[in-house]
């Protein structure tokens, strides 16, 4: 009876040994699946959330160099800094009616079809992520020496939206030709608030060249970025067969891609005046921005639109896919209290947001401030872009360089739903 017992207890023993190392053993390889998976999880939540465009190392094989080359850093959810349209924005979209505008002004109408969210649409998010790359290896050569160079000068003194846009059409030139552009530095950007003069000041640098110290007309040669209107633009062989309309945004996003600095001065604007302080948090929202003043005065506008104008377009839209907040911003002060009485109208049904920004801001007073005043005017309408940009919906005039821009913007991150608009017509200006 003593020898069964000391045996039962041996076997005991034995089967808890046992057990116990199939417990460890199951522990042991769980713990390293959830090791890894949570690794895997941090890695994609440092690409998921980088506030801007990362630069891996790349080796080259040939000569053993490297360069920094064009990494999505995002996951498919974020190009650069801008949010890309989603899962929620298509579901968004399905419940809105199919429209299909035309876009004039360029060499051809341009029509958009925004029911068309297949891979064959030009502004697929697959699209862009391509044209985004191809521009910065284009700009990011491995080796600069021998490059032909083409260097962006004379930028036009005017509105910061039509500015940009002129810059834009110089950097376009420059790819027709085959060419890196450059900045010459120092530059004569009216908002450059730093000691380069252009738009470096607030975006990513343009290219990883420098400007060559002769200019012989044919290596290396300047473009004036004052020239209005791009008379006959040249798409690059990659590109010839998308639209007009799809190729200047393409150029206009890549050109305006915020750097880490600027991206943390918007964040932060953005945290002082929305409750909760993360734009991602006010989904779904449709943006306003309502252009008078000067625009109306030099007849680039025919005339100013009401509040009312713009709600009466898109309010509809709005009920139907259950949005209720709206972000309005204007240089006319005057708005927000056209707003306050619209909503009593509408029972309160709309939330607003908005930004504390200095109003009544128009090209001359611009003009008439110090570079320091300009930079942080510029902050402020970077800070109202994003926001604008990472809207569901958007209503404005684009007749307007910033609506344009703004349009532009939100093409190429797929949010095709187009504009609502009292103009009734869509421009994409040459």
């Amino acid at each position: 009876m003593k020898y069964f017992i000391i045996n039962g207890s041996s076997q005991t023993t034995s089967i808890k040994s046992t057990f116990g190392f199939i417990l460890f053993a199951l522990a042991f390889i769980l713990g390293f699946l959830l090791g890894s998976s949570f690794n895997g999880t941090k890695s994609k939540i440092r690409l998921l959330f980088s506030s801007d465009i990362k630069l891996n190392q790349r080796s080259a094989t040939n000569n053993q160099k490297s360069i920094k080359s064009f990494n999505y850093g995002n996951n498919f959810t974020h190009l650069w800094s801008m949010r890309l349209a989603d899962e929620n924005y298509f579901r968004l979209a399905q419940l809105l009616p199919c429209r299909i505008v035309e876009y004039s002004g360029g060499p051809k109408l341009d029509k958009l079809d925004s029911c068309d969210h297949t891979s064959k649409n030009e502004f697929s998010i697959q699209n862009t992520i391509e044209a985004q790359n191809w521009f910065y290896e284009h700009q990011h050569p491995i080796d600069c020496t021998n490059k032909r160079i083409a260097i962006i000068q004379n930028i036009a003194w005017s509105g910061f939206g039509s500015t940009v846009h002129q810059i834009a059409w110089a950097f376009g030139m420059a790819i027709a030709d085959n060419r890196i552009a450059v900045y010459q530095t120092p530059g004569n950007w009216l908002y450059g608030s730093c000691s380069s003069g252009t738009p470096d000041c607030f975006f990513l640098p343009i290219t990883n060249c420098s400007i060559p110290s002769k200019v012989d007309g044919n290596q290396a040669i300047k473009i004036n970025a004052n020239m209005g209107h791009w008379g006959k633009p040249i798409l690059p062989p990659i590109f010839q067969n998308r639209t007009f309309n799809w190729y200047r945004a393409q150029l206009l996003f890549y050109l305006m891609r915020y750097k880490s600095e600027t991206l943390a001065h918007v964040q932060k604007t953005i945290a002082q005046s929305f409750k909760p302080p993360s734009i991602d948090l006010h989904h779904p929202y449709i943006a306003v921005y309502v252009r008078r003043s000067d625009k109306v005065r030099s007849k680039e506008m025919s005339q100013a639109y009401t509040l009312k104008q713009y709600f009466d377009l898109f309010d509809t839209d709005a009920r139907r896919a259950n949005i209720s907040t709206v972000y309005i911003n204007s240089e006319d002060e005057q708005v927000f209290n056209e707003f306050v009485q619209i909503n009593k109208e509408k029972q309160g049904y709309y939330k607003l947001l908005n930004i504390t920004v200095q109003r009544n801001v128009v090209f001359a007073s611009l003009n008439a401030m110090n570079k320091e005043q300009r930079g942080k005017i510029v902050l402020e309408f970077l800070s109202d872009l994003l926001i604008e940009v990472n809207a569901d919906l958007h209503a404005g005039t684009l007749s307007s360089n910033w609506c344009r821009l703004v349009d532009e913007m939100r093409l190429v991150l797929g949010k095709t739903i187009p504009f609502y608009t009292p103009e009734n017509r869509f421009l994409m200006d040459m």
